[in-house]
């Protein structure tokens, strides 16, 4: 996916995080849609239905499956603080994953090449270094830690597999597990 992609994905998903209601029955898919187009964003049905239940998967978001269409919400339990703890404003109005503010953190990630090719033409960072391997690529750069990381991240999949900061690693092994069982119920 490439890098322009990614940020318009992402962009798109926190404009529906930010829209979808607190509480039942929800909005409807189509209704999603409509509102984001508003916002901008070119986008099918199917496209926010994607967006979801994948989103679905990292946020407490539940479907309303009382009645056709589906309604979609945040969860009863997601108390109103977590919203903003997310900082949907300020991600959308910065660069993502741009300039590094503070210490940032040190990332090392195995990448694969088509990854490496689209991150040569838009760099996470100045001083970013890649490094060819037998199979793939090794990323180097100093980024700001945060959901607009973890989220480009996990935007990539199998083409990006994190090595280091531990922390992050173990955290981002954790959500996949997550993800996994819940496909496997």
């Amino acid at each position: 996916m490439p890098f322009a992609t990614t940020r318009a994905t992402l962009s798109r998903q926190w404009a529906l995080l930010r829209v979808l209601p607190n509480r039942s029955p929800g909005i409807t898919s189509a209704d999603l849609a409509m509102r984001l187009r508003d916002l901008g964003f070119e986008v099918s049905k199917r496209t926010v239905e994607r967006d979801l239940n994948e989103l679905s998967l990292i946020f407490p978001l539940e479907r309303n499956d009382r009645s056709i269409p589906f309604g979609w919400h945040w969860a009863a339990n997601a108390y109103s603080e977590q919203r903003g703890h997310l900082a949907l404003q300020d991600f959308l109005r910065a660069d993502g994953l741009g300039a590094v503010h503070g210490e940032g953190i040190e990332l090392q990630a195995w990448i694969s090449d088509a990854l490496a090719k689209q991150l040569r033409e838009a760099p996470l960072s100045p001083d970013m270094q890649l490094t060819a391997l037998e199979h793939g690529h090794r990323l180097r750069a100093k980024v700001e830690d945060g959901w607009p990381l973890r989220s480009w991240v996990l935007a990539q999949g199998e083409a990006l597999m994190i090595e280091q900061p531990h922390a992050l690693r173990e955290e981002i092994i954790s959500i996949l597990s997550e993800a996994a069982a819940r496909y496997s119920r």
